[in-house]
């Protein structure tokens, strides 16, 4: 016999609830109208889609930076499914300006290859929004919502190039992995909300404290929900998808989800991980403290050592992402300790924050390259097509030496810094061995960026035909000059971004 449960009155959201979610909606009702615009936009103007596109981006920033002065202190909203703090307004700021970047150098490289459609830029838009919902997803219904919002529109653009067997096996593979990804994640929830009876992190937090003795099966679900995560971070041993997928798709589009999932993914890492399974007293920590531990590990070897064979720059920097995944991590495990004095330190967090912000300029920058000076029909992805570069484009070079640098952690670069304070959380933190294994992986990542920065500066071989360049355009230069800047700025004046990350973590909630 079926006992009806009893009917949850439907009301309208309150204020507070809209404001809690204001960027979602600016960049949601953006993407609304683009979807409507290039139904009416003739072909060869679609160029003005893309400028509609980061209008919209940049109406959502203004909206992020009035949200961050009121969000203090934080708040859930939508009854405690989503969280309206400054972590997920610092994350967002990322987002978009990372989608801006890219924006700006697509329609360039689009039009050279052939594939400028005006789905891209809504596709872009709605992927950016499910990356904002995620940075701020409060529930795991949320979570799995935002990650498959997402996840559709990457599989989507990964296959952009349709004529092409390459572009449209990299989204194969990325829809069959992201599907097998999905069901670790789903499954871990299952578990989880199977033995605390929740799916809110909040209520989850408090039944894990309530514990007197740690469930087996709730650890089985964290470490199953962490695998899911661990696939879109490109973290090994989960990362086969990753080379393939960023090579053969669109480079543009490969710039983006390089960044941006990362980004996101770790946001809700930190949210889930970091101050959701802390424990309290049954110390939950010590239990998937050490499993995030040996994926970052794995990650950094792999990554790094798997990139000294490329000759593919695309997979290379796929090589490097994983390594780069696995230095966060890092800031992952050591996040939620408590030091020796007995306060809590969020060192962790903030370099978490701070890695994240400076890996976003200097691999945006690295890849804006290789769009930019794409071919007519083919992509800059041999080391070869770089040979040279520095005496026809003295600039694009230079740049895309700095941000190996950066990528490296060569001072006084971003790259630098993220990497300084990853390792200084974890010697903290009483985890030297982790903060060893990366500064030893560090030094054998030099030998694959300075192996790419020399080729720049080499005459091709006698009788090689020069790859034919194309032109940077007014909108790849101020991408490459913007992303310089950035990756300089982030370094020499690193108290800048440290101070938002710091700022951050204040009334940060679950």
């Amino acid at each position: 016999m079926f006992i009806a449960a009893s009917p949850v009155p439907l009301t309208f959201p309150g204020g507070n609830d809209i404001i809690g979610i204001l960027p979602e909606l600016a960049l949601g009702g953006a993407f609304l109208l683009l979807m409507l615009l290039d139904l009416v936009i003739p072909t060869s103007r679609r160029t003005w889609l893309a400028g509609f596109a980061l209008f919209g981006i940049a109406a959502t920033f203004v909206v992020t930076i009035f949200c961050w002065y009121n969000a203090s202190p934080g708040r859930l909203v939508y009854s405690g499914s989503f969280a309206y703090d400054r972590f997920a307004l610092f994350i967002d700021a990322i987002l978009l300006v990372s989608a801006g970047l890219v924006i700006m150098i697509s329609p360039h490289y689009l039009n050279r290859r052939g594939i400028h459609y005006g789905e891209y830029y809504a596709l872009i838009l709605a992927a950016t929004v499910g990356m904002m919902l995620l940075a701020g997803a409060s529930s795991l219904m949320v979570i799995f919502l935002a990650i498959e919002l997402l996840s559709l529109a990457l599989y989507v653009l990964s296959g952009f190039s349709r004529h092409e067997e390459r572009s449209q096996e990299a989204a194969l593979k990325y829809l069959l992995l992201g599907g097998f990804a999905s069901g670790f994640l789903l499954f871990g929830m299952a578990l989880i909300y199977g033995e605390t009876g929740h799916t809110q992190l909040a209520q989850i937090a408090a039944a894990i404290q309530a514990e007197k003795a740690i469930d087996p099966l709730l650890l089985a679900g964290v470490i199953l929900l962490f695998i899911g995560f661990a696939f879109k971070v490109s973290a090994a041993p989960f990362h086969s998808w990753t080379p393939d997928v960023y090579q053969g798709a669109p480079t543009s589009v490969t710039t983006f989800m390089s960044v941006t999932t990362k980004v996101a993914a770790f946001a809700a890492l930190v949210r889930v991980f970091t101050y959701t399974f802390d424990g309290g007293a049954t110390n939950f920590y010590t239990n998937w403290e050490p499993v995030v531990a040996l994926v970052a590990i794995a990650s950094m070897v792999i990554g790094n050592v798997a990139a000294l064979t490329q000759t593919s720059v695309k997979r290379m920097l796929a090589y490097s992402g994983i390594a780069q995944a696995g230095y966060i991590l890092i800031g992952v495990a050591v996040g939620a300790v408590v030091l020796p004095s007995g306060q809590s330190s969020s060192l962790g967090t903030i370099s978490v924050l701070y890695y994240l912000a400076a890996y976003a300029v200097s691999n945006i920058g690295a890849f804006a390259v290789i769009t930019v000076m794409a071919g007519r029909g083919e992509d800059l992805d041999s080391y070869e097509g770089l040979r040279g570069l520095a005496h026809r484009r003295p600039f694009v070079a230079a740049s895309m030496t700095l941000f190996l640098f950066s990528l490296g952690g060569f001072p006084p670069t971003a790259g630098f810094f993220a990497k300084f304070l990853v390792f200084t959380a974890a010697i903290n933190a009483n985890q030297t061995p982790l903060a060893l294994w990366g500064i030893a992986t560090s030094a054998v990542a030099a030998f694959y960026y300075l192996r790419v920065g020399l080729i720049m500066y080499q005459r091709p071989h006698a009788g090689t035909e020069e790859y034919r360049w194309s032109r940077t355009g007014f909108a790849g230069t101020s991408v490459l000059v913007a992303t310089t800047a950035g990756t300089l700025m982030l370094g020499v004046l690193i108290v800048l971004v440290y101070t938002a990350a710091t700022a951050s973590l204040k009334g940060l909630i679950v």
